[in-house]
């Protein structure tokens, strides 16, 4: 995994087996609409990302339009590295920096001198933004590899899920079924079944 855009965490384990921790990490990760995911063993999970799948219904994903691919392996002094590749999240930036540094190329009769007036003020502000939005995604990713080094299953709690998709409407249930929430397939299932429990006559 080779690009100019990978971020690299490392944390030392201690009291967990590699196949732990990597069952933990798929669980933390379930729901969070990543493209593809393979396991090599007990010693590495690759995960693939997309570049636009499903983007409008989880504009916060982990993976969507952010990262490209992840990997989660071991090194031999008992340390868990996860590196991510966001070469999609930086060059979304540039591509929206491009776009409308050219837009007048597509408008001939705007007013030149004015547009740079706008994009004197637009590209920092665009730029800032693209950056904050990517280290907050970067962060997330940070987090979820954290909370699995240490032990902590992110889904793990004393919600009484019966309840609350029972309270849930249909369409959210269907967002449920989906995948298009960060929720772990355990929940997707029971929400599929309350959904099969509500059509019964």
């Amino acid at each position: 995994m080779k690009t100019l855009f990978i971020k690299t965490f490392r944390k030392k384990y201690q009291n967990q087996t590699k196949a732990e921790i990597l069952d933990l990490f798929l669980t933390n990760i379930s729901g969070t609409n990543y493209s593809k995911v393979e396991r090599e063993g007990d010693n590495k999970l690759i995960i693939e990302g997309s570049i636009y799948e499903r983007f409008r219904n989880n504009i916060m994903s982990l993976w969507i339009g952010f990262c490209r691919r992840a990997e989660l392996s071991f090194d031999k002094n008992n340390y868990v590295v996860y590196s991510v590749d966001y070469t999609y999240g930086a060059g979304s930036i540039f591509l929206s920096l491009i776009i409308f540094t050219l837009f007048p190329i597509f408008i001939p009769d705007i007013d030149k001198d004015e547009y740079l007036g706008f994009l004197m003020w637009v590209l920092p502000g665009l730029l800032v933004f693209g950056v904050l939005y990517n280290a907050y995604r970067l962060y997330l990713h940070r987090k979820v590899f954290i909370d699995t080094v240490n032990a902590k299953n992110r889904f793990k709690g004393s919600y009484d899920w019966s309840r609350i998709l029972k309270e849930k409407s249909d369409e959210e249930l269907k967002d449920l079924i989906n995948g298009n929430t960060t929720l772990t397939a355990e929940v997707q299932k029971m929400a599929e079944e309350e959904l099969k429990r509500r059509q019964v006559p």
